[in-house]
């Protein structure tokens, strides 16, 4: 059994940080923590009072900016690595690779699922992937 199965159907709840709920970020936070036992920043408490998809956006563009993620050309994506995309004109939604152009995500008012971002939808807002330094090898 893939170890993402473990992950779908989890609802959203902005700032969720378990298995109870998470946003995008959380999904792929708790990911990071429980499967490969990575600590990233949570972020939780720092986007509980701002609208979620332009602070979520900040956020991620602040971590990849710095160290521990590096850029990943398409096409050379990985289980794990970080798919970011453009949502609202922001890039403000992250999900994790599964496989080579499929993820795993969650979005608001919905569930934890997995979706293709090789075609469809999300191919046009896909507008970044990155590995974490510790799975660079």
């Amino acid at each position: 059994m893939h170890w993402s199965r473990d992950f779908v159907g989890l609802p959203h709840i902005f700032a969720g940080r378990n298995r109870d709920g998470v946003d995008c970020w959380g999904l792929f936070w708790l990911i990071y923590r429980d499967v490969l036992g990575i600590s990233i920043a949570s972020y939780a408490t720092e986007t509980m009072d701002a609208p979620e998809r332009a602070q979520i956006a900040r956020l991620i563009a602040s971590d990849r900016a710095v160290s521990p993620w590096v850029p990943v050309d398409r096409g050379q994506e990985r289980e794990f690595d970080m798919a970011v995309f453009r949502r609202g004109g922001i890039e403000a939604h992250v999900g994790i690779v599964i496989a080579p152009g499929k993820m795993l995500h969650i979005v608001e008012g919905g569930q934890s699922c997995a979706e293709t971002y090789a075609a469809g939808r999300w191919s046009a807002r896909l507008v970044g992937l990155h590995r974490h330094v510790n799975r660079a090898a």
